[in-house]
């Protein structure tokens, strides 16, 4: 009897310890800023789509897919890596460097779907950490100054490439 009920014990701590390590390797993942699994749904939260007012013959409005806004994800991170690097490789030790650093999770951000004369679309990204009481939603927010709290980048969106812009200090 007694050797029954401690093979009972050591089996309920080997089942017990085998759901601990289970449950210890699940993380809970964090929730996606925006799904791409129907369309582009867009996380309003921080993304606008400005639309495109006509001032050029050769520039036309353009609509965003979800393709298109995976890649506009990896080139702006692309963009704030380089920047990042550079601006580490000139901060002394003793520079806070989170006052220099861009992270994309402190900017709201407006797009500007075109197509060029080319008909290849290209993408206007202003991101702002501050909108100043601005519908930023709906009117493009342009500043001047302000530092790496505004930044622009003019993205082809079929060669990959990319303009950056980030304001200077006044």
């Amino acid at each position: 009897m007694k050797s029954c009920w401690q093979l009972l014990r050591k089996g309920c701590f080997v089942i017990f310890t085998i759901i601990s390590l289970i449950s210890c390797q699940q993380t809970n993942s964090p929730k996606p800023q925006y799904s791409y699994d129907n369309g582009p749904e867009i996380d309003t939260s921080y993304i606008a789509i400005i639309p495109f007012k006509k001032n050029a013959a050769f520039r036309k409005s353009a609509q965003l897919t979800s393709t298109d806004l995976k890649e506009i994800d990896k080139i702006l991170l692309k963009f704030a890596e380089d920047y990042n690097k550079h601006i580490l490789s000139l901060l002394s030790p003793n520079d806070d460097k989170k006052n220099f650093l861009i992270n994309l999770k402190d900017y709201k951000r407006q797009y500007t779907p075109t197509t060029n004369s080319k008909g290849e679309k290209e993408v206007v990204i202003y991101c702002m950490c501050h909108t100043f009481n601005v519908d930023w939603k709906k009117e493009r927010i342009d500043v001047e100054d302000g530092g790496k709290c505004y930044f622009m980048l003019k993205v082809n969106l079929k060669t990959k490439d990319f303009e950056s812009s980030v304001n200077g200090e006044a």
